[in-house]
């Protein structure tokens, strides 16, 4: 594989079935990281492994990580993906980096352990690295901007601006309420710190080079409430203006991620769009979801293909207890895919190369339950 060119723009969804990890070059060697995930085939972490392949060094050529939220699926192996882009800027949900949500971690790594992978553990081992190397964690809440870089230090001569567009002020709130009831009970057995359920505290990113924009939905939820979710972006005078070519699909094209108002008023016309599948259970999308994703966009993606695992009825009992010590039962999984799109770094917004890599494929040719 080659690099892109200086005045190119590139976007790399990479996906195994199960997580997805992000990653955009602005120009002249300047990329950006969304999330985290690891590869299927030799389990390192595939945004530095993706940037090794074409002649890259994370360390110098990454200028910014963002975790949209602490679900697995979007940050195993964030603390070596932090490692090793050593000259990049952190960014994660301003609830997570609350005292409240720290003491949290805390007490159930003293009281009982956090059991290894958890999404709250790889949290943990990722903020001591930014403080162990005199980094730091910038806090993102809605409409904060993240990265701002002149057009003049761009091949392309475009200014290029990276904001966050969510979690509401809201939304925030309402988490650190959640963050609270998450603190361990001393009579509590070992298990996982457990995950919020829904996806309150996802960023949405926005990122804008000069008129081309690229809207990245992570697994933002709509809340059909004007101050939080989807309807809380669309109703912020704050956010920045403009229509994306490019839609990063929100929480695998399940429906709990669709709103109307954003393919009116976020995206242009039949935009280019890409999911990463969710392999576990049912799966998802489900068929519905692709019609529905289909009926918006002509050039639709997924990272790779898949077949629904049956589900497998155990006793609840049996259930439960698995659950709460972290035990995971796994099938086979589907190697990493890649959609990669390019363009020449022009003003058209809608010039996008599309190359379907290591299995990735359309979205009608999707297998879905």
């Amino acid at each position: 594989m080659s690099a892109p060119d200086h005045n190119q723009i590139e976007i790399s969804v990479i996906g195994p079935g199960y997580g997805e990890s992000i990653l955009i070059h602005i120009g002249s060697g300047r990329w950006i990281v969304i999330d985290s995930c690891i590869n299927s085939h030799d389990k390192s972490p595939a945004a530095p492994s993706y940037l090794t392949t074409l002649g890259l060094d994370p360390a110098e050529c990454v200028h910014l990580i963002v975790t949209t939220h602490w679900h697995d699926d979007h940050i195993r192996g964030l603390s070596a993906l932090v490692r090793a882009c050593k000259s990049a800027k952190f960014c994660l949900a301003a609830a997570l980096t609350t005292q409240e949500f720290l003491e949290t971690l805390a007490s159930y790594d003293e009281a009982h352990g956090l059991v290894s992978g958890s999404g709250a553990s790889e949290i943990m081992s990722t903020l001591q690295i930014v403080r162990d190397e005199g980094r730091r964690a910038a806090r993102v809440v809605a409409d904060t901007r993240l990265y701002q870089c002149p057009g003049t230090d761009l091949a392309h001569g475009q200014s290029c601006e990276i904001w966050g567009l969510s979690p509401s002020a809201k939304q925030f709130d309402l988490s650190l309420r959640a963050i609270g009831n998450l603190m361990p009970q001393p009579t509590e057995a070992k298990r996982r710190a457990p995950e919020q359920g829904r996806n309150d505290l996802s960023i949405a990113a926005w990122i804008s080079i000069g008129d081309l924009a690229i809207l990245l939905g992570a697994d933002l939820e709509e809340r059909n409430d004007p101050e939080l979710g989807w309807t809380a972006i669309i109703s912020s005078s704050s956010r920045p203006p403009g229509k994306a070519s490019f839609f990063k699909i929100p929480h695998h094209g399940s429906f709990n991620g669709h709103c109307g108002a954003v393919w009116d008023d976020l995206l242009v016309s039949r935009p280019t769009t890409v999911l990463t599948p969710w392999n576990r259970g049912r799966g998802l999308p489900l068929q519905s979801d692709i019609e529905r994703i289909r009926s918006h966009s002509d050039a639709a993606f997924a990272t790779t293909t898949f077949k629904a695992n049956p589900v497998r009825r155990r006793v609840p009992a049996v259930e439960k207890q698995l659950r709460e010590v972290g035990v995971k039962i796994k099938s086979d999984v589907l190697r990493t895919g890649h959609v990669r799109l390019r363009n020449g770094g022009t003003k058209n917004a809608n010039t996008w190369c599309v190359e379907m890599l290591e299995g990735s494929c359309h979205l009608d040719t999707l297998i879905a339950a």
